[in-house]
């Protein structure tokens, strides 16, 4: 069972491992299967920036935790789990490349919106305990976030959702 959480500093330490965990598992599994999954060249371009640029998170949080004394540990993220679990079966139970990257799309806005919750409070967390150097790493991985999520939509409504609309029309 788990010792009640007593501090800022515990929720901060906790939510930090989450993050981490998070980072890790999409560097491991999650993007990859995305991007073996997309079909269309600019998706699978812009999961490849992103998972570039989230291997730069693991290492942002490896710093921040340096900078809050606490060792850089996991803590197993359920959230994270089942988003890559839905994305997982977009990957494997579509089989119109057009639908299945619209739905791809939109399980990778899923985790950009957690992702972006989950740094806005870290941020605000780090902020409020003095951790000036740990908010600076963290704001600059939340503005990421939010980018990749604008790509992703931008994607979706220039293009993606039009085509897959149009593949199932042709059904």
């Amino acid at each position: 069972m788990m010792s009640k959480i007593k501090s800022l500093n515990e929720l901060f330490e906790i939510r930090l491992r989450y993050a981490y965990d998070c980072e890790r598992k999409l560097v491991d599994k999650g993007l990859p299967a995305m991007i073996d999954a997309a079909n269309s060249p600019e998706l699978r371009s812009a999961l490849q920036h992103h998972l570039q640029e989230t291997q730069k998170h693991v290492t942002r949080l490896e710093n921040v935790f340096s900078i809050a004394g606490a060792k850089a540990n996991t803590k197993d993220n359920d959230v994270i789990d089942e988003l890559m679990s839905a994305a997982k079966d977009s990957g494997g139970n579509i089989e119109s490349s057009a639908l299945r990257d619209t739905a791809l799309i939109a399980n990778g806005n899923e985790v950009e919106h957690y992702e972006m919750a989950l740094y806005g409070t870290l941020v605000s967390f780090a902020r409020q305990l003095g951790l000036r150097n740990a908010v600076g790493l963290l704001e600059e991985t939340l503005q990421e976030e939010k980018a990749a999520d604008a790509k992703l939509t931008q994607l979706a409504e220039s293009s993606m959702n039009a085509k897959a609309a149009r593949a199932q029309s042709a059904d």
